[in-house]
């Protein structure tokens, strides 16, 4: 039995793995879990799209992608949380041509009476979850304190917004052009203003995000944002990056993302990486998007109404999975608040998940950020292999991300080791067989040559050592099922396979309590 991608009638040398979660394919090839950003640049970015750049520091991403690009703040995040993780980048242009549009939004200041506050205060201006304070005096006008935000705005180079001020107004503009910043359903930069009560001066948005309500909803122009990533994923085809993190949550945009993590985690090229995306909209939206995919290796991570964009989300999301898997049975335990998570909690209360909107976001493998009086936290890290092969029916035995974490640790450490002990110059001839069908222990076999039983206790070992670390569990059935054989196609093809189960992960528990009195 060929492993997939890879016909008997295949001669250059290779190695390779395929693995099955639950009842379908995944795949193969050993390196480091490096982390890739894939995300657009403003003009102000000098990198040059479709080239891969590594990040060592925050500035290394605002001079490849420009200060407050989807793609800088993605690294920013990332950094913040993992600061010594492997970080790489590849940046694309925005959407541009006929039609493009830019989402903005505004936020208008005016006095209940009269040209100036009555009393010292403070406008606090909240933009993608940061404060901004704006103080004013009693000789402030509209126009100051509207000059005075804006200056503060633009000041914050991170923040994904210009602004610009006249006459009382300060109008926020993406930095990025297109409908990923907000195409006027989904609020992606989310914004308020609210001044110090009873000081005559009043604030009001066009909504709560840029594009929604009055603002200028973004919009794609003749060259896609989706065409743009669909080129720069092309340029990764041939390459490993193990966590793949993307700031586009559109159903038109995520489709070449999941062709491109599951075509490359083939046996053949055997390049296996996981895809992360996140979204503000409703879970109904999303969980129409993560049934869609229904992949091991895509991952959704949600916060309705957040107060941070995408890329926020998305940097933060990735970096802690990075980090914590970087421990050999390293896993994202549940309801995940850890001192590198930082998403703060959404600013309305009516806005957090119910503990029924948890479970169905679990259930149909999507990353919850819930929130409650202390912040938000990351529920339970799954992947969207939540259904069967149709995608109707439940079916959560992929969806635990530990599970394919934990397999292409096995299958990496594997051929990593085979490829130090036995990578060049070993020679191959088949056993030989007692007349029963058992293997002659006492044949003859030249020096640096394998055999199928010779090589049988190298897996063997693996297996041992993979329970010992709590990544899989049931050392006979493993061993018991494992197998070592040469292709009868392909004389020179030496197999082995083995099946079994990963560790499990306490998620619940259950107590019950009774109490029984006499009648």
């Amino acid at each position: 039995m060929a492993i997939l991608g890879y016909p008997s009638s295949w001669r250059a040398p290779f190695s390779a793995v395929e693995l099955t979660f639950g009842q379908g394919p995944s795949t193969a090839s050993a390196g480091p879990r490096s982390a890739l950003y894939v995300a657009p640049k403003t003009t102000a970015g000098t990198g040059t799209v479709n080239l891969v750049y590594p990040i060592l520091k925050e500035q290394d991403a605002i001079d490849v992608a420009g200060a407050g690009s989807p793609a800088h703040r993605a690294c920013r995040r990332h950094l913040l949380a993992n600061k010594d993780g492997k970080l790489f980048l590849m940046v694309y242009a925005a959407s541009s041509g006929s039609g493009v549009a830019t989402a903005t939004g505004t936020i208008t200041l005016t006095f209940t009476s009269g040209s100036n506050p009555t009393a010292t205060g403070v406008l606090t201006t909240t933009i993608c979850g940061e404060q901004i304070t704006t103080g004013f005096t009693t000789a402030s006008t509209l126009t100051t304190i509207a000059a005075a935000l804006a200056e503060q705005i633009n000041f914050k180079t991170h923040l994904p917004v210009t602004a610009s001020a006249s006459v009382g107004v300060v109008t926020l503009t993406a930095k990025v052009a297109g409908a990923s910043q907000g195409d006027g359903t989904v609020g992606v930069i989310r914004f308020r203003s609210i001044p110090d009560p009873g000081k005559n001066l009043v604030a009001a948005t066009s909504g709560n995000a840029l594009g929604l309500g009055t603002g200028t909803p973004g919009a794609d122009g003749a060259t896609t944002e989706t065409a743009n990533l669909t080129t720069a994923l092309n340029g990764l085809t041939n390459s490993r990056y193990y966590y793949m993190g993307f700031t586009v949550w559109s159903s038109t945009a995520l489709a070449p993302i999941k062709t491109h993590i599951s075509n490359k985690s083939e046996p053949n090229p055997g390049l296996r990486s996981r895809g992360f995306t996140a979204y503000t909209g409703t879970l109904t939206a999303l969980q129409t998007l993560a049934i869609s995919a229904n992949h091991e290796r895509r991952h959704f991570v949600h916060q309705e109404a957040s107060e941070w964009d995408a890329a926020d989300l998305v940097g933060n999301a990735m970096a802690v999975h990075q980090k914590a898997e970087s421990v050999t049975g390293g896993f994202v335990h549940d309801n995940y608040r850890d001192a590198d998570w930082m998403c703060p909690a959404v600013y309305d209360p009516s806005d957090r998940p119910t503990g029924t909107e948890i479970n169905d976001s679990v259930t149909d493998g999507i990353i919850q950020i819930a929130s409650d009086e202390f912040g938000s936290f990351m529920v339970m890290s799954v992947n969207s292999r939540s259904k069967d092969s149709g995608g109707t029916l439940d079916d959560f035995r992929a969806t635990e991300t530990h599970r394919v974490s934990f397999m292409d640790y096995v299958a990496d450490t594997w051929l990593l080791r085979d490829g130090v002990q036995y990578g060049t110059g070993f020679k191959l001839q088949a056993d030989q067989l007692r007349p029963d069908g058992t293997v002659n222990f006492n044949q003859f076999v030249p020096a640096r040559t394998l055999t199928p039983s010779l090589y049988k206790p190298f897996p063997a070992s693996l297996i041992s050592e993979f329970v010992r670390d709590g990544l899989l569990q049931d050392e006979a059935s493993w061993l018991a099922s494992l197998r070592c054989y040469i292709d009868p196609l392909n004389s020179g093809r030496l197999g082995a396979s083995a099946s079994g189960r990963t560790i499990d992960i306490r998620h619940q528990l259950e107590v019950r309590l009774v109490e029984t009195s006499p009648g």
